[in-house]
């Protein structure tokens, strides 16, 4: 059994280590992360953290790389940065505060990624009438299949139309 002092002890030196990660990084910041299609899975700065929609505690003094992937499509990479907030403008400030990070705020605070399909061409080619068919068709198959939903197939019609008009 631990003794009441070497329970407080390690208390004491958890906080301490909590505390000097929260200087270096800053505070956590609540943000939140979506995507169309929905269910791609996040990574943030390579860790994999879930599945999208996802909302999650980031330190806000440090800019993160956001990674989003999906069967089907192609990765979306997109960032949050830290930005100056309405606090970083008062005449004083204190040092603590700006070791935490309290006047800076990551931005976007909601990051929305619309990934776009592996069905859309890189180049129109020859014949884009043909290529643009066979793509329609491709994405009928996929939904056939169950591999995409009716929705996802709908969206990947609308890039494949928009691509070649």
């Amino acid at each position: 059994m631990r003794s009441p002092r070497y329970t407080i002890l390690a208390i004491l030196a958890s906080l301490f280590l909590t505390a000097c990660a929260s200087f270096e990084k800053g505070t956590p910041q609540e943000v939140i992360i979506l995507s169309f299609p929905n269910e791609a899975s996040v990574y943030i700065d390579g860790v994999p953290v879930g599945i999208t929609p996802i909302t999650l505690d980031l330190p806000r003094k440090v800019s993160h790389e956001i990674r989003l992937e999906k069967n089907g499509f192609n990765s979306a990479v997109k960032f949050f940065t830290p930005v100056p907030n309405d606090k970083a403008e008062n005449f004083i400030r204190f040092g603590l505060s700006e070791d935490l990070g309290y006047y800076v705020d990551l931005e976007p605070k909601v990051m929305e990624a619309k990934m776009q399909s592996d069905l859309v061409p890189n180049s129109i080619g020859t014949d884009p009438f043909e290529r643009m068919a066979k793509r329609a068709l491709d994405a009928d198959k996929r939904l056939q299949n169950g591999e995409i939903t009716p929705l996802e197939h709908k969206y990947i019609i609308e890039q494949i139309i928009a691509f070649f008009e």
